[in-house]
């Protein structure tokens, strides 16, 4: 049992169990330590704004032209010690009510709030769901969740309260009882209803889309690639080990269909994927050759860039309906470099296109924010909508010395109606991390996002910016990108749908997605160090905002 008569919640009786000790250490300090191999030069940090001089660019750390990775470094993600795998998390609880106070005694005045850096100076406790929604009894219980994905504390400790803690009483009921979570809340608040509990921002949960397996049919039949079925599986065992996949609403998969594919690609596109899959393997393969960074296997292959497409238009459909109030899709091949009229660059379906499309034509969306972190340019989303004012296009990502797939200057702002709708920050240099993303983000893409007042937010999420990624070599970690979500959160009234395209270290992606999906959960990301841009960053900023 878990109160507080007035002041905050306290665990009564004896020391609460290892799992809930470990959880009130820092829960992104395992994401932050993303050690890099790699040694680089350090760079020269200047305040964005102050006056630069042209310098030599460093040289381009992957091949050019080429999306091939500098090393092979695709290791599986270890295991974070801070993350308990199993069901210890659904231990019993034995804890006892402390006794009514003496009313002879005048009631004592209520103890000063606990510092900042104390655990319990504001809860962030979030039930998976409340159930009966909407009623007005004064107790409701909420189910636990599976114990494999997220252990009966991590779900007390994703609640999010909005009222003093002296409304709130939780009561963990232990196995022999039915289990489960009881949670009672003062009769003021019933009146007021379930929102005064839980913000409607987790009424309305956070979603997932994922399909065990879906991927798998889309390999490569050469060998080893970078773009493996790897990087889905490793990434959703991350979120399953840190009990973020059980705190969200999962989502269906689904195919998506010809028309739905059609919005952004040409129907001469769909129908020549669906001949080249029944192709030999020789001849398939030979065809891939001429092709732009391009692996296909046969019809899984076109059936796992279908479900890709479908789940997030799924995943749209669900926030945009008000079902959920964020979502993260954990699919594969990606997509972003994919044009209206062919497959490039280890895509095949722009599902991120097809969502902004989606959205516009059948959710009642009208204006579309696409931001893509991906470390190589979208070429595919901004061609699509380069002549269209509803769709804001705005990607940070290297460009120049060949660096694939060698568009996105900052010069390319959208043509006709879509003129001014195209936002590029090409950075120049690698070794860019938090700081210069930061600054990207609070000097230009923000301002110009907030301008713009967008009815959802799509993420072309790739992590391949992350430290230690074979092919991006830039050093932005996982608080950098929990960052950039929470700035995006901030739009839209919160619909924010993200969308896994590039990221190619195991560890590196998992470590980011993971970062991302708390962001989404409605945790604060982590505060980065202050620290200026480097000095060609700022001078990419700068030209960019020109």
């Amino acid at each position: 049992q878990i109160e507080s008569s007035p002041g905050p919640p306290a665990l009564l009786a004896r020391s609460p169990p290892p799992v809930l000790a470990r959880m009130r250490l820092d829960p992104w300090a395992a994401a932050r330590a993303v050690p890099d191999a790699t040694p680089r030069r350090p760079l020269e940090r200047v305040p964005l704004g102050a006056s630069t001089t042209p310098e030599t660019p460093e040289a381009d750390l992957g091949t050019k032209h080429s999306k091939t990775p500098r090393d092979r470094d695709l290791a599986l993600p270890a295991r974070n010690p801070l993350s308990p795998r199993g069901c210890q998390g659904c231990q019993t609880i034995n804890v006892t009510p402390p006794p009514p106070p003496s009313p002879a005694l005048a009631p004592a005045p209520p103890p000063p709030p606990p510092p900042a850096s104390c655990c319990l100076a504001t809860p962030t406790v979030r039930p998976h769901d409340l159930a009966e929604r909407g009623t007005s009894s004064s107790q409701r219980s909420v189910a636990p969740p599976p114990c494999d994905e997220a252990p009966l504390e991590r779900a007390l400790h994703r609640l999010t309260l909005h009222e003093p803690c002296a409304a709130l009483r939780v009561v963990i009921k232990p196995a022999a009882a039915g289990g489960g979570v009881e949670v009672a809340i003062s009769p003021r608040m019933a009146e007021a209803g379930p929102a005064a509990l839980v913000s409607s921002a987790h009424l309305a949960r956070s979603a997932l889309v994922y399909e065990e397996g879906g991927s798998s049919g889309h390999h490569y039949p050469g060998g080893s690639h970078p773009e493996q079925p790897a990087r889905a599986t490793a990434l959703w065992a991350e979120l399953c080990a840190e009990g973020l996949a059980g705190a969200a609403l999962r989502v269906p998969a689904r195919l998506a269909t010809e028309d739905e594919i059609c919005l952004v690609h040409e129907r001469s596109h769909w129908r020549r994927l669906e001949e080249v899959v029944r192709l030999e393997a020789s001849e398939l393969r030979r065809w891939c050759e001429q092709q732009d960074s391009l692996y296909l296997n046969g019809a899984g292959s076109l059936t796992a860039a279908r479900l890709a497409c479908g789940s997030l238009l799924a995943l749209t459909e669900e926030v945009m309906a008000g079902r959920a109030r964020n979502g993260l899709a954990v699919v594969r091949p990606p997509g972003h470099h994919a044009e209206r009229h062919r497959a490039m660059g280890f895509c095949v379906i722009n599902s991120v296109a097809a969502a902004a499309a989606h959205a516009r034509a059948a959710l009642g969306a009208r204006r579309v924010l696409v931001v893509d972190w991906d470390i190589h340019h979208g070429n595919g989303i901004q061609h699509i909508f380069e002549e269209d004012g509803s769709v804001l296009y705005a990607s940070l990502h290297r460009y120049g010395h060949g660096f694939y797939p060698g568009t996105g200057g900052a010069h390319a702002v959208g043509e006709g109606a879509g003129r001014g709708f195209s936002l590029n920050i090409p950075w120049s240099s690698a070794g860019y991390g938090d700081a210069e993303y930061a600054a990207a983000f609070e000097r230009l893409l923000m301002p110009v996002a907030r301008e713009f007042a967008p009815d959802l937010v799509l993420v072309a999420a790739g992590f391949d910016a992350a430290a230690r990624d074979p092919l991006g070599g830039m050093e932005v970690s996982p608080a950098g990108y929990a960052y950039m979500t929470a700035q995006l959160r901030s739009l839209a009234a919160g619909r924010l749908v993200v969308a896994l395209e590039g990221g190619y270290n195991l560890r590196s992606i998992s470590s980011s997605a993971a970062a991302v999906m708390r962001v989404l959960l409605g945790d604060d990301p982590p505060p980065l160090p202050p620290a200026p841009p480097c000095r060609s960053a700022a001078r990419d900023i700068l030209e960019a905002s020109r």
